[in-house]
């Protein structure tokens, strides 16, 4: 890094961890003794080709090479271990000193020959997958944005040998949050082709036996530019995309450019909202909006003849520039929260409207209730203070969509992550009782703690000290079979 992190910065969450370890954490406070499952987290560890700082360099945040965090709770006690993610692309970048897939804002080096050679092929994305991890059949998967997925044994966290599926769905990239529907036994998802004619492919995946699993195809969009969605939502009936203008150049990408490049903010294309029904296939709706951009959407609902989708929304001009490790180095960093609003999109042809539904910015939103087309009062996630014109999510907010009135949890030098929700087994109703899971960076301590949140007070309920600084992350799961 070109810039050291003083005492407090949030800085110090991207400096690299190399350290491997497996211990029982000190523990203050009371961990809920109905906690007895495993919290999961993922994200990037360094940002070099090799440790100590060797090796080709990457350009942006979300190119780090994968470390997975375990947090397994036991009888009160919280034992941590954490190893670095050993895929293709890890095991190609550790052996020659440099990448050899294109990752978010770093592509491989290459040669004028291999550069030709790529005109004629759709881009190539590696399986550094950093961002997210879920259950996938009784395997257990680290996921990026491109389509094959990594498995690694949750106990031990030992890398498996890479999972292709076994079908025919085209497309070289995809979400890395599927929507699990219960009711159907399915995961929904899509995949992106890119080319002359570029479109997307929207697929159901039943729940897989040992083998490898196969998608069923949905519905192909075809679209002429596409768009850089993270998220999107489910319903019952439908799926619906929403089109920000951060749009690709299709070109660019097979000319061998990263997606942070490649990719263009233009406003005046407005934001599209494509609305399939999962049943037929069938674009049922496509009205335009006013342009904006958001990351992680908390999710949509079907409201008679039209769908209510709850977004934090931002300005997209530098919506994936701001995370540049150069732009994270610099002093003009913009904390990554949105304005959470409530679109109505009309399923009959009617134009898109939009409300307020907090003053309270948010990001990383997650919620109690993640069922397909689930009504939720309550979403949590990070924040920033309000006085704060630039720096990274520094609190834990709970934002009610009902009232707009938020709560928080916040400390000096201290930087949150995901808030991830926890409900008590054993209870029901209102009173049930729950906590929230964010692992947090203590800049000052120069070490991490995992916060146990009470979610009916927003209160500390305990924190279990980490040995080391844990790097700034992305999402991570609470998987409570794995007691």
């Amino acid at each position: 890094m070109s810039r050291s992190a003083n005492e407090s910065d949030f800085r110090v969450g991207l400096e690299p961890l190399d350290a491997e370890v497996d211990a029982d954490l000190e523990v203050t406070g009371e961990v809920p003794t109905w906690l007895t499952g495993t919290l999961v987290r993922n994200g990037a560890a360094r940002w070099t080709a090799r440790p100590g700082g060797q090796g080709q360099r990457l350009r942006h945040w979300f190119d780090g090479l994968a470390m997975l965090h375990r947090f397994a709770f036991r009888g009160g006690g919280v034992r941590y271990s954490n190893r670095y993610l050993r895929s293709r692309a890890y095991e190609h970048a550790v052996e020659h000193g440099r990448i050899g897939y294109t990752e978010f804002g770093t592509v491989p080096r290459r040669t004028p020959l291999q550069r030709l050679r790529e005109l004629t092929s759709p881009p190539v994305f590696g399986n550094n997958a950093s961002v997210n991890v879920m259950r996938l059949g009784e395997r257990y998967v680290a996921l990026t944005e491109s389509p094959d997925v990594v498995p690694f044994d949750p106990v031990t966290l030992a890398t498996g040998e890479p999972l292709s599926y076994a079908d025919d769905v085209p497309g070289v990239v995809t979400p890395v949050h599927f929507h699990a529907d219960a009711d159907r036994g399915v995961l929904v998802n899509y995949t992106v082709e890119y080319g002359r004619t570029s479109a997307y492919h929207l697929y159901e995946l039943p729940d897989p036996a040992a083998g490898a699993p196969t998608r069923r195809l949905v519905a192909t969009v075809p679209v002429d530019r596409p768009s850089y969605m993270h998220t999107f939502s489910v319903t019952q009936r439908y799926v619906v995309l929403a089109e920000y203008p951060y749009v690709a150049d299709p070109l660019a990408l097979l000319l061998g450019r990263a997606p942070v490049d490649a990719y263009r903010w233009r406003p005046e294309r407005g934001t599209r909202f494509t609305v399939v029904d999962r049943a037929s296939g069938a674009v049922v709706a496509r009205p335009v909006s006013d342009a904006t951009f958001c990351w992680h959407q908390v999710g949509a609902t079907e409201d008679g003849d039209a769908l209510l989708l709850d977004l934090p929304v931002m300005e997209g001009g530098r919506a994936m520039r701001q995370f540049l490790l150069s732009e994270l180095q610099g002093d003009g960093v913009r904390a990554p929260a949105g304005e959470l609003r409530r679109f109505r999109v009309p399923l009959d042809g009617g134009p898109v409207t939009h409300r307020l539904l907090s003053a309270t910015p948010i990001e990383f939103p997650r919620t109690a209730d993640e069922r397909v087309g689930a009504v939720v009062r309550r979403v949590y996630g990070v924040s920033s203070a309000e006085s704060l014109s630039t720096s990274f999510a520094d609190r834990l907010v709970e934002v009610d969509v009902e009232t707009g009135a938020a709560r928080s949890w916040s400390q000096p030098g201290c930087w949150p992550g995901e808030p991830v929700h926890v409900a008590d087994p054993g209870s029901r109703g209102p009173d049930a009782d729950a906590v929230l899971l964010s692992l947090v960076l203590d800049a000052r301590a120069r070490r991490s703690f995992l916060l146990v949140l009470d979610a009916a007070t927003f209160t500390e309920r305990a924190r279990a000290q980490v040995p080391h600084a844990i790097p700034l992350g992305f999402h991570g799961q609470y998987f409570p079979e794995l007691g």
